[in-house]
């Protein structure tokens, strides 16, 4: 089976990519850094997502030379003027997801205007070194709390307005299909299916 190198240490992330290239009929092993024995990670210093993307990539990509996956994905909300974006994960560091979670609906607690997207970008260096980009863009909108258990991160504050429901409520389901990350995935699969 060909290998694929996932630029990163989330079991969650990594069990939802899997998930999502099962569902499109794709059969690859997965690799990450811990099955390497690696425990260090790269700065990730850009000012884009794609730029994170890259670093994350490109560094994985020289020390394994596998083809190699890497993703930078955030939560983009209007009323904090595109904020935390590329500081989701390093947004608030003294606080678990739950407690960030919980922070943004007691701010946002009289704020009508509660639209926000989730924004996933990959890059895939391929075995001929080419650096291919693809987006992802999921839109909805803040909830006013925090509801459901099947997601994680900011997935139980993301209200997806067609179902009126949480990314964590609607869970693997919905997001194997519809999230960002999903409709990031899906345009690498699209594209890359016949140079794996």
């Amino acid at each position: 089976m060909r290998k694929l190198f996932i630029a990163s240490n989330n079991a969650h992330k990594i069990s939802e990519i899997d998930d999502i290239l099962k569902q499109n009929g794709v059969e690859l092993e997965l690799l990450c850094p811990k099955d390497m024995g690696h425990h260090e990670e790269p700065d990730e210093n850009g000012e884009t997502f794609e730029e994170n993307a890259y670093i994350k990539a490109k560094y994985y990509h020289d020390l394994f030379h596998l083809p190699t996956i890497a993703d930078d994905s955030g939560i983009c909300i209007d009323y904090f003027d595109g904020k935390p974006g590329i500081h989701s994960a390093r947004f608030l560091p003294e606080m678990d997801y739950p407690a960030k979670c919980e922070y943004i609906v007691d701010v946002m607690k009289d704020v009508s205007q509660r639209g926000a997207q989730f924004v996933d970008c990959l890059c895939y260096i391929d075995k001929n070194n080419e650096v291919h980009y693809y987006k992802g863009v999921n839109e909805g909108s803040i909830a006013y709390a925090p509801a459901g258990d099947k997601g994680f991160g900011y997935d139980p504050i993301f209200m997806i307005p067609e179902y009126n429901k949480t990314e964590a409520e609607l869970g693997e389901e919905y997001k194997n299909v519809y999230s960002h990350r999903a409709k990031a995935l899906k345009k690498w699969i699209l594209d890359a299916k016949e140079k794996f």
